[in-house]
């Protein structure tokens, strides 16, 4: 995993769910753009499974338990974005702006926590 790329992915998360929560407190629908960006983001959060994958393959030494929750949370990271605008296409108010804040929010601290798990666990 290349902690500054997830960091970059990360902020951008936040920075994504920030503006969703100020569409939201516009009283403003998710809009085309907002769906762009998801797919932006979830672009960068592939690309950052895909090395860190490829890391753990190439570089082993760490233990089955840290390999495990790794690959759980890169997994959650992938399906937290669709899953938040799969329930925010079904809600088409300002509600669907809130429940995309809030799956940008878990977004990037599922990448805190990911960069945090490698980070501790590297040999």
């Amino acid at each position: 995993m290349i902690v500054p790329l997830a960091w970059v992915v990360g902020l951008a998360g936040l920075a994504w769910a920030l503006w969703c929560g100020v569409a939201a407190a516009l009283d403003q629908a998710p809009t085309y753009y907002h769906r762009l960006a998801l797919v932006g983001l979830e672009v960068l959060a592939l690309v950052q499974a895909v090395i860190a994958v490829v890391l753990l393959v190439v570089a082993p030494g760490r233990s089955g338990g840290a390999v495990a929750e790794i690959v759980g949370y890169l997994i959650a990271l992938l399906v937290v974005l669709p899953i938040g605008a799969a329930l925010a296409y079904g809600e088409r108010s300002r509600y669907g702006s809130v429940v995309l804040a809030i799956a940008g929010v878990t977004f990037a601290v599922l990448v805190l926590r990911t960069t945090q798990v490698w980070e501790v666990t590297g040999v």
